[in-house]
């Protein structure tokens, strides 16, 4: 390709090493160790990725509700990205993607691996742009006061009202949510941290003291939004609200690999099942892959012949596998009984 003709022509002796795949870097080498800087450097390859989010994934399971998550490949390179947009100031991120495909999962671990706290709201029945409004103070407080570095993980599910997204816009533009604070709970945020503005060289102007509020909950605000590509929404959203798309980096997530399809397989069919003979361990696998591929190309006939969507999704493919293996223990107690 253009590229490595490029390549070829201007950097000869470095062609084999700028063309090698996968082309991984990160700073998360060093990520349990809470030593900064973090030195930016090339993670080499798959293999190398995996183990080092292994041993993040084990100590996240040890202080957080536990995920079951296989890393592959595919995978691999989302943590990879959603950890360095996290890692920059003032970094947010877009995740698009089916429901199911683990755009929530991997933001907790990437979260965690750059050393930050996810805020989530939690819907409930009544809950409004006002509700919106509070939670938002409280994460706020975090980012401002308690000088904390924090991912706020919004999903469309979390969209119960399309107001909300113009907050979240004003957010991504300008870090702030304009209108946010009465003037008394201002007022005590101002006098919270003038001592600490001052001390950093800002005028005692009360202008000054709020931007530097402002400025330091925008450096410490990481927004990752979880969105679904199904249906107009999202377009019409990003149209609506264009800071989605300005002012966060995009990752899509698509249907995964069949490299991804025979590793989770395998890690839930795995030889401590004894349930399945270890001879026929692999086509029971390989039978899962070509059952979970056959229906998508199926659906693809469907949407041809009847225009109606079926949408295969990595949740879908998670309950096959789950609901094969129970069905293999009841059976397998059925016959022990007769």
């Amino acid at each position: 390709g253009l590229i490595k003709a490029l390549l070829e022509e201007n950097y000869k002796p470095h062609v084999e090493l700028a063309m090698r795949d996968p082309c991984l870097f990160g700073d998360y080498r060093t990520a349990m160790e809470d030593s900064e800087p973090r030195l930016y450097e090339d993670i080499q390859d798959y293999d190398a990725a995996k183990a080092l989010f292994q041993e993040i994934l084990e100590e996240y399971n040890e202080s957080n509700t536990p995920m079951n998550l296989v890393l592959f490949d595919d995978a691999l390179e989302h943590l990879t990205r959603i950890h360095r947009v996290i890692r920059m100031d003032q970094g947010h991120a877009l995740l698009v993607g089916v429901g199911g495909s683990g755009k929530q999962s991997l933001c907790k671990l990437a979260s965690f691996t750059a050393g930050c706290e996810v805020f989530e709201i939690q819907l409930s029945r009544g809950y409004n742009e006002s509700s919106f409004r509070d939670d938002l103070k409280v994460l706020y407080n975090k980012l401002g006061i308690e000088n904390k570095k924090v991912v706020f993980l919004f999903t469309d599910q979390h969209v119960a009202e399309e107001g909300f997204l113009e907050l979240i816009n004003n957010m991504l533009t300008s870090g702030m949510v304009p209108a946010l604070y009465a003037d008394d709970e201002k007022e005590a945020i101002l006098s919270g941290i003038r001592d600490e503005a001052v001390k950093a060289g800002t005028p005692h102007a009360r202008e000054m003291i709020w931007g530097y509020f402002v400025q330091k909950c925008s450096n410490n605000l990481h927004v990752v939004l979880a969105m679904s590509p199904v249906g107009d929404a999202l377009r019409t959203r990003c149209r609506n609200f264009p800071g989605l798309v300005n002012n966060a980096n995009i990752d899509w997530f698509f249907p995964w690999p069949e490299q991804a399809l025979y590793a989770v397989a395998s890690v839930f069919i795995s030889p401590e099942n004894q349930l399945i003979p270890d001879e026929h361990r692999s086509a029971v696998v390989s039978h899962i892959v070509m059952v979970h591929q056959a229906v998508g190309s199926y659906s693809k006939l469907f949407l041809q012949r009847l225009r109606r969507n079926n949408y295969v999704t990595p949740k879908n493919y998670l309950d096959f596998v789950n609901s094969y293996l129970k069905l293999l223990e009841s059976q397998d107690k059925y016959i022990l009984s007769q």
